[in-house]
C-alpha cells in the first residue's frame, strides 16, 4: 500500500472538514447572521456528524481494508461538498425571508409559519453538511486500520495519522478566512476544497494502475468540478435596487438603493443577514434621511456647551451616517470613527459619508483602540450593537471603565441598543444597570421602534439637559429638525425594571441570549 498517499489523503480530509465548516459559517451569514446561537448550531451539528463518521470509519475499515475503498468514500464526500452552495443558498434565501419583519419590529402575519421557515431552513442546510462531513470523518480511523501492520506499532501509526489530520484541520481553519473567501467567495471556496479532495481521492482509487485511461479518470472529475468555478456566481441575496455585493473578512456586505422616508432612491448599507440598516444616505441633499442616527448625532446636546464640541469618537462607524449628521449641526467637530471591517470603510467612502475629511476612519476593534490610545473625547458614541448579535466585550463594566478613562470632564457616552417593542427590555435593562455602575448620570431615550439610546455622563447632569440646550440654539443653526420636535417626548429617564437586571462583566455577559429570548418572545 502507498503509505505516503494514505497520509496525504488523511491530511487533505482533515483540511477539508474544517474548511467546509468555516466556509459554512459564511454561507449562513447573509441569511442568519453570525450570532453565537447560529455558530453553535452549525459547529455542534458538524461535531455530531464527525462522531458518526468516526464510528463508521472504524467499522468500514475493518470490512474493506483497501485504500481504493477509502478513496471512493472521500471522493463521494467531495462530490457532496459541491452541492452545498448550489442547493444551500436557495433554501436559506427562502427561510431567511421571515427574519426581517421579526427583527425590525413589524407584525408577523403568520408567526408559526415564519418560525418553522427559519428552523426548516437551518435543518435543510445541516442535512447538506451531514453527508460530506460524516464521510470525510471516516478517514482517520479507516486510515489507522490500513496503516497498522502489527500491534506493536499501532500506537505510533495512529498518532502520526491523527497528527496529520489535525495539522490539516488547522490549515483548513485559516485558509477560508485569510485567503479563499476574500479572494474567491463562498461558492468557489467550497469548490476549491472539493477539487483538492476529489483529486487526492482519485489518486487513492486508481493507485497502482498506470494506464493511459486511468490517467484520464484521475484528471477528469476534479477538472470538471474546477470548471464550475468559471461559471459566474451571480448574486447571493438578490434585492431590488442592489448596487453592490461583496464579502469581507468579517461581513457579507450589500449596498441597496430603495426608498427611505421621502427619499425615493436612498443608499442603504446592509450587513450579513440584512435585517438592519447600518448606514443610509440620500443622493439628493434636499431630502433628509433621519432616524436613530439623528438621535445619536444629537449627542453633543448633552454637553454643558454643545457649541464647544471638538473631539468625537464613534465605535461602529459603518458608512458614516451618524458622523455626517452630527457634522451638519456641529461643523467644528472632528470624528475618529472606529470600524473593525476595512471593507465596510471603503464601501462607506464610495457610497456613503466616510470620504469627509473631518472623519478619520480607524480600522480596528473598538476596545483595542481604546487600550492603545491616550486621546480623550467630548463625545463617545457606541453604534456597534446590532441585532441579532452584540460584541459582548463592548458592553461590560470593564469596557465602560475604559471608555470613561478616555472622556473629558464634561464628556458623554451615548449607546445605541437594539430593542424589540412589545416585549421585555432585558437587554436595555442590563446595559443600563451596567452603565450605572460606572457613570453618575444615565438616561434612557426611547428613540425609535427598534432602538433605545442610553446616555451616560461623566458628571452629574439633569435629564433635561439636552432639551434645554436645544431650546437655546437657533433653529436655522441646527440641522436636526426632527430631534427639535420630538426629543423632549423621547426622554424616558430610567429603563423600567433595571434594578433587577444583571450587571455585565467580562466574565459573564449573556447579551446574545437576552436578544434571542426577546426575539422568541416577540414571535410567540
Amino acid at each position: 500500500m502507498n503509505q505516503r498517499l494514505l497520509q496525504i489523503l488523511v491530511f487533505t480530509s482533515g483540511a477539508c472538514i474544517m474548511g467546509v465548516e468555516m466556509t459554512g459559517l459564511r454561507l449562513l451569514a447573509p441569511y442568519f447572521g453570525t450570532s453565537l446561537l447560529v455558530t453553535t448550531i452549525l459547529i455542534g451539528s458538524l461535531m455530531g456528524f464527525m462522531s458518526v463518521g468516526y464510528g463508521l470509519g472504524g467499522r468500514w475499515g475493518d470490512k474493506h481494508p483497501q485504500l481504493s475503498s477509502l478513496g471512493k468514500v472521500t471522493g463521494t464526500a467531495a462530490l457532496l461538498v459541491i452541492l452545498i452552495p448550489f442547493m444551500g443558498q436557495p433554501v436559506l434565501r427562502g427561510a431567511s425571508a421571515a427574519l426581517r419583519p421579526l427583527v425590525q419590529g413589524a407584525a408577523l402575519d403568520e408567526p408559526t409559519v415564519a418560525v418553522l421557515s427559519i428552523v426548516g431552513g437551518l435543518i435543510c442546510v445541516l442535512i447538506l453538511f451531514a453527508g460530506p462531513i460524516t464521510l470525510m470523518a471516516t478517514t482517520s480511523p479507516w486510515a489507522v486500520r490500513l496503516a497498522v501492520d502489527d500491534v506493536e506499532s499501532s500506537g505510533k501509526a495512529a498518532g502520526r495519522l491523527y497528527a496529520l489530520s489535525t495539522v490539516g484541520s488547522i490549515i483548513g481553519s485559516f485558509l477560508p478566512a485569510l485567503a479563499l473567501v476574500p479572494l474567491l467567495g463562498v461558492r468557489n471556496t467550497f469548490l476549491t476544497f472539493a477539487v483538492v479532495l476529489l483529486a487526492v481521492s482519485g489518486l487513492a482509487i486508481f493507485a497502482g494502475d498506470r494506464g493511459r485511461s486511468t490517467t484520464v479518470k484521475k484528471v477528469a472529475p476534479p477538472a470538471a468540478v474546477g470548471a464550475l468555478m468559471l461559471i459566474p456566481s451571480g448574486t447571493v441575496r438578490p434585492m431590488d435596487g442592489l448596487l453592490y455585493e461583496g464579502e469581507s473578512l468579517y461581513h457579507f456586505i450589500q449596498v441597496v438603493q430603495e426608498p427611505y422616508g421621502k427619499c425615493e432612491d436612498a443608499y442603504h448599507l446592509y450587513l450579513n443577514e440584512g435585517v438592519g440598516v447600518h448606514s443610509v444616505r440620500c443622493p439628493d441633499p434636499d431630502y433628509e434621511t433621519r432616524g436613530v442616527w439623528t438621535y445619536m448625532a444629537s449627542s453633543p446636546l448633552w454637553l454643558d456647551d454643545p457649541t464647544q464640541v471638538s473631539d468625537v469618537l464613534i465605535v461602529g462607524l459603518a458608512g458614516g451616517t451618524i458622523a455626517r449628521q452630527m457634522l451638519e449641526s456641529f461643523p467644528g467637530a472632528k470624528v475618529d470613527g472606529v470600524e473593525i471591517d476595512g471593507e465596510v470603510v471603503r464601501v462607506g467612502e464610495k457610497w456613503f459619508d466616510n470620504a469627509d475629511e473631518r472623519i478619520n476612519p480607524i480600522v480596528m476593534d473598538g476596545r483595542m483602540y481604546l487600550a492603545y490610545t491616550d486621546k480623550k473625547y467630548d463625545v463617545v458614541m457606541m453604534d456597534a450593537y446590532r441585532q441579532p448579535y452584540i460584541p459582548f466585550h463592548l458592553v461590560t463594566v470593564e469596557f465602560f471603565e475604559e471608555v470613561k478613562a478616555h472622556m473629558k470632564e464634561d464628556a458623554v457616552l451615548v449607546v445605541n441598543v437594539a430593542s424589540v417593542r412589545g416585549v421585555s427590555r432585558s437587554l436595555a435593562q442590563m446595559i443600563y444597570k451596567t452603565l450605572r455602575e460606572v457613570f453618575p448620570t444615565v438616561v434612557l431615550v426611547d428613540a425609535t421602534q427598534s432602538n433605545d439610546i442610553i446616555v451616560a455622563s461623566h458628571k452629574e447632569k439633569s435629564v433635561d439637559t439636552a432639551v434645554r440646550n436645544l431650546a437655546r440654539i437657533p433653529g436655522d443653526a441646527l440641522a436636526l429638525g426632527s430631534v427639535r420636535r420630538r426629543l423632549g417626548k423621547k426622554i424616558v429617564g430610567e429603563v423600567e425594571g433595571w434594578q433587577d437586571a444583571r450587571i455585565l462583566t467580562d466574565d459573564h455577559a449573556p447579551v446574545e441570549l437576552a436578544w434571542d429570548l426577546q426575539a422568541l418572545e416577540y414571535a410567540k
